[in-house]
């Protein structure tokens, strides 16, 4: 009978980078193909996985002629780094560079939030597993060996988190109660800091602050706009701008507010789409602050009091209401003519032209 322990050979994963790898929109052949990299790099005790040949990926289900496809895709959207020539491949911890998108409903405050849950009620879980076992084991004779074991794992279970390599076992570790380590085990976040699958926990008091406003910032675009959001593009890489230029994430979050505030919509439909946008006011908020502080006279920020010229959105031409620039040219014409006064002429004044007259008139 399969029997899986702790104190196996096992993956070490920040639970924050291991919640996100979820919550993306992999499909399942290439989840397949991220766990294998994971499990014979980080799993071997090694930054990167080197592969004899496209055929290594058929162990996870994968048929050997789409892997360069999916490689490619995973190379371009920033989750691994591919070395093609030297048959590397290398997972990206750091999330925030990935390019695809979260699930739909995938959301980080809800996972947060069950987490916590989960926490809360672990020896209640736990007295309750053990007596349900218990019931099932007492009524079905047939399952008791099985039944015993699990109920004798989940008593023992300790959590070990000690660094072991590929394919080793280590018979004693440091033993911890269940509470304890799963309190310490479930603060982790994304940040590995030294060898990658080798790493201590990082706290969540450790996070920076960068980090932070990215998901303060999604938050707060959340009760914003009345639905999920999460950074896209270029986002997280401007707000790392921005508090890396001395901004804060007060600062931020009030931009956010006022930007929402004086938005003035021109149809409908028409809202605040990206937190580029409130990123501006942002910006304005920093200068004015660094402009108080180093003695200068600060302007106010102006309100919009008006609403916004139609511009062009989408290769779309709004209609306006004015004529043809030919038109207005040859009326602008016509009133500069109007305006210049010129004295009247006779045929005398042009002697060929008199002449021409005279002798039309004697031949009559």
């Amino acid at each position: 009978m399969v029997n899986p322990q702790p104190t196996d050979a096992h993956i070490r994963i920040a639970h924050s980078l291991y919640e996100e790898i979820a919550m993306r929109d992999f499909s399942k052949r290439q989840r397949s193909m991220i766990d294998l990299v994971l499990r014979l790099s980080w799993g071997c005790g090694k930054k990167a996985w080197r592969y004899d040949s496209y055929a290594d990926f058929e162990a996870v289900g994968v048929y050997r002629n789409v892997v360069s496809e999916e490689l490619q895709h995973l190379e371009a959207n920033g989750v691994i780094k591919w070395f093609s020539e030297y048959r590397l491949i290398m997972f990206n911890k750091h999330f925030e560079q990935w390019k695809i998108a979260r699930k739909k409903k995938a959301s980080s405050e809800h996972l947060k939030k069950l987490v916590n849950s989960s926490l809360q009620n672990i020896e209640v879980t736990n007295v309750l597993l053990s007596s349900l076992l218990q019931n099932i084991e007492a009524n079905n004779e047939s399952l008791s060996e099985s039944i015993k074991n699990m109920t004798d794992d989940n008593e023992k279970y300790d959590g070990d988190n000690s660094p072991i390599p590929c394919g080793s076992k280590d018979g004693e570790g440091s033993k911890e109660s269940l509470l304890n380590k799963s309190l310490k085990i479930s603060s982790s976040t994304n940040e590995i800091p030294t060898g990658i699958g080798i790493n201590d926990t990082v706290q969540e008091e450790d996070l920076n602050e960068t980090e932070l406003a990215f998901q303060r910032v999604e938050e707060k675009m959340i009760t914003k706009t009345g639905q999920m959001y999460y950074l896209k593009g270029d986002e997280p890489k401007n707000i790392q701008t921005f508090i890396a230029s001395g901004g804060t994430m007060d600062m931020l979050l009030a931009a956010i507010d006022e930007a929402f505030e004086q938005y003035q919509p021109r149809h409908p439909k028409d809202k605040i789409t990206s937190v580029n946008y409130c990123l501006s006011f942002a910006w304005k908020k920093l200068e004015r602050d660094k402009a108080v502080e180093s003695g200068k006279t600060a302007q106010p920020m102006p309100e919009r009091s008006h609403h916004r010229p139609w511009k062009r959105r989408n290769n779309v031409v709004p209609m306006v209401d004015k004529l043809p620039e030919s038109v207005q040219w040859q009326m602008q014409q016509e009133k500069e003519g109007a305006n210049l006064t010129q004295e009247a002429k006779s045929i005398t004044d042009f002697p060929d032209m008199f002449e021409r007259l005279q002798r039309l008139r004697s031949r009559a």
